[in-house]
């Protein structure tokens, strides 16, 4: 663990009274929604990488090497599991509407494929779904959200990623998850669906 993120764990450990840390977090489950939804962090790619460059530079291949972006991004998550201890950590692909504003309607039948009744050819070619990359801690199923992290592992969370969490709507009906070995460190990287991912902000 480098010096800063030590320094930072310690300083949590000390700020933070004991009877707090080490409950799940206090967390409403939202009203249920046609799509799963998950609590978590809005990121990107590029977070990830550079997370990864800042913290474990010494265990990234080349950069000018094949699937360098890649192999950087599996670091990182191997790390922010490490650095957490959140085994739960996953990255979903979330709707992502103006803000202020609710996932439009039309947004879940297209994105799950079903819109032959929804919108018409021209529409469907004209038609954007804006998404983002989220870094998730628990979502509204009942094993994971009875499964969130302590209070403690989302502060320290959260100082990692520089702004808080929130409950994002997943772009899919259900959403698999692909497990990769990252030298020792099971790596939970779901892959980003297509049909969201053209828009996705960063």
């Amino acid at each position: 663990m480098s010096s800063l993120l030590s320094k930072l764990f310690d300083t949590l450990k000390i700020s933070t009274p004991d009877s707090i840390r080490q409950r799940p977090i206090k967390l409403v489950r939202p009203k249920k929604q046609p799509n799963p939804q998950f609590y978590g962090y809005a990121i990107s790619y590029e977070w990830l990488v550079r997370f990864a460059e800042q913290h474990c530079p010494e265990k990234l291949r080349d950069r000018n090497s094949k699937g360098y972006k890649t192999h950087a991004m599996m670091r990182a998550y191997g790390h922010l599991v490490d650095f957490t201890g959140i085994n739960n950590l996953d990255t979903i692909t979330c709707f992502n509407p103006m803000e202020g504003t609710s996932v439009p309607p039309e947004w879940i039948p297209v994105s799950n494929g079903d819109y032959d009744d929804v919108l018409s050819d021209e529409e469907i070619l004209a038609f954007q779904i804006q998404t983002v990359y989220v870094l998730t801690v628990c979502s509204d199923e009942e094993d994971s959200f009875e499964d969130r992290p302590i209070q403690e592992q989302m502060d320290y969370l959260t100082e990692l990623v520089g702004h808080g969490p929130r409950w994002w709507m997943g772009c899919c009906a259900s959403v698999p998850r692909v497990v990769y070995d990252c030298i020792g460190s099971n790596i939970r990287l779901s892959p980003v669906n297509l049909k969201c991912g053209i828009n996705a902000k960063s």
